[in-house]
């Protein structure tokens, strides 16, 4: 089966995504750790509050390798941290609890589609638009595929040349536009 990259989101969409998004503590916060650490969202199910370490801004996931969940480092970025923090004292999580079992993989889904809906977002949106917008960003400063694949729990980075058709689309308008005076 041939793998079809999702319509990339552009940041005015994700940011819109999220400002939708701000009346569920819940879907706010897994959104925006979803947008900054790209992980696909079954490695946020089973994040408990003990696998987050707030001094050293690392939240560790679970990740899937020939079945076999092994664990895996997700940076948090200081507002980040700060967020799920906040998010945990507000809902009085303890340390064995799971951060992001709140609802189903399947409300999660659903209640993208909606936010993004709400948003304005022209194009089907999915949870895994949050791993690909991390991805594209991360292309577009200039990171290389191996460093973005470490980064991203990816099994190879030759798997990250999927990511290419949106950066592509960028060039491909700046080259239109120097093209248009030859």
């Amino acid at each position: 089966m041939v793998k079809v990259a999702p319509v990339p989101c552009s940041k005015e969409e994700i940011d819109k995504i999220l400002e939708s998004a701000g009346d569920n503590d819940f879907y706010y916060t897994l959104f925006t750790v979803a947008k900054t650490t790209g992980r696909r969202l079954g490695e946020y199910y089973g994040v408990k509050v003990e696998d987050i370490d707030f001094e050293k801004r690392i939240m560790m996931t679970n990740v899937l390798k020939r079945r076999a969940y092994i664990k895996k480092e997700a940076i948090l970025t200081e507002e980040v941290a700060k967020l799920l923090r906040q998010y945990i004292i507000r809902n009085r999580l303890r340390v064995g609890d799971y951060v992001f079992r709140k609802v189903s993989y399947r409300q999660i889904q659903h209640a993208i589609s909606q936010y993004a809906k709400k948003a304005g977002t022209p194009h089907k949106v999915s949870f895994h638009n949050f791993r690909h917008y991390f991805v594209t960003e991360l292309v577009r400063k200039g990171w290389s595929y191996d460093q973005i694949s470490k980064l991203t729990g990816h099994s190879s980075p030759s798997t990250l040349v999927f990511y290419d058709s949106s950066v592509a689309s960028d060039i491909r308008e700046k080259a239109l536009e120097a093209l248009k005076d030859l």
